[in-house]
C-alpha cells in the first residue's frame, strides 16, 4: 500500500479542541501506518496565535508531523497570503502542493473549512462530514 499525506491547516488545528471529526482523524492515523498527516509550520504559528497553547499540543501528538518551510517555500506561502489567503491556510496549499520537502505530491488539505481553497488547485477532505 502507498502512504497518504494529509496536510492540516490552521483552523482544523484550532479544531482540535473539540471537533470530533478532526479528533477522530488524528486517532485513525495514529494506528494507520499509511497514513500521514502534517502540519506546516506556519499553520501551526498562526493557529497559535489565535488560541495559545496549540503548538504545544500538537507536538504532543504523535500522529501529526510538523513540517519547516524553507526559503522558496516561505516565498510561495507570502504570495498567496498578500492574494487574501490566510497565513495557516496558505501554508498546508503550498505543502499540499509538494513544494514542501518531504512531501509526496499531490497531498490534500484535510481542513474544517474547505471553501478556503476553492480555485486553488489543491485536493480537499472536508472534514464536516
Amino acid at each position: 500500500m502507498e502512504e497518504h499525506h494529509l496536510v492540516l491547516d490552521a483552523p482544523t488545528l484550532l479544531a482540535l479542541r473539540g471537533n470530533k471529526q478532526v479528533s477522530g482523524l488524528v486517532h485513525y492515523a495514529h494506528g494507520d501506518e499509511f497514513l500521514r498527516l502534517c502540519v506546516p509550520v506556519l499553520s501551526l504559528v498562526d493557529a497559535d496565535s489565535e488560541f495559545e497553547g496549540i503548538a504545544e499540543h500538537v507536538g504532543q501528538l504523535d500522529a501529526l508531523g510538523v513540517v519547516p518551510l524553507d526559503y522558496s517555500d516561505t516565498v510561495d506561502v507570502m504570495k498567496l497570503r498578500h492574494a487574501g489567503l490566510p497565513l495557516g491556510c496558505a501554508a498546508a496549499v503550498v505543502a499540499a502542493r509538494g513544494v514542501a520537502a518531504g512531501y509526496e505530491p499531490g497531498a490534500a488539505v484535510a481542513t474544517v473549512a474547505p471553501h478556503i481553497y476553492e480555485g486553488l488547485g489543491v485536493g480537499v477532505m472536508d472534514l464536516n462530514r
